[in-house]
């Protein structure tokens, strides 16, 4: 994280776009999360959280980005906030994620998948692209989502393949 955020305030620092360059930090953010394995960044913007913080987030980066270029730099003001951000980032996507708030990230055909997985031991994906008038591949779109929250399991492998809610 400390990595990130030191990134991201000489990223800014440098300025290398006419427009655009907090975007584009924000997305980089985003990048980075993930490739580190923060895997709930998708889910919840941290741009609403900045958006929400604006004078502060702009405080904390001009006073770090004052002292970058002198004998002593000091960005803790900038990681301060960063890592606020990120930790209210973290916290909304934990409930986010909980149980009773997983038909908020899922579309109306994935609600209603989840809802039949609710109700079945074991299923295939035939059985379900049957059961709710969805497509298999729509189903095995949704199934894969469903994994990656960690809602469902995965039981056999191949043409066996089922799927249970945990």
């Amino acid at each position: 994280m400390i990595i990130i955020g030191n990134f991201l305030v000489e990223f800014l620092l440098i300025h290398p776009f006419q427009d655009g360059n907090g975007r584009l930090s924000r997305v980089l953010t985003n990048l980075l999360l993930l490739k580190c394995g923060y895997e709930y960044a998708p889910y919840v913007s941290h741009e609403r959280i900045i958006e929400d913080n604006k004078a502060d987030y702009y405080i904390a980066l001009r006073k770090s980005q004052k002292t970058m270029r002198s004998r002593k730099p000091d960005i803790s003001s900038w990681l301060e906030l960063f890592l606020s951000v990120i930790h209210k980032q973290a916290n909304l996507a934990i409930q986010l994620l909980s149980k009773e708030n997983v038909d908020k990230l899922l579309s109306p055909k994935q609600i209603v998948i989840w809802k039949y997985l609710q109700g079945v031991d074991e299923v295939s994906t035939g059985e379900i692209s049957k059961k709710t008038n969805v497509a298999q591949p729509t189903v095995k779109q949704v199934l894969n989502k469903l994994l990656v929250l960690k809602k469902i399991e995965r039981v056999g492998l191949g043409r066996t393949t089922r799927y249970r809610k945990i």
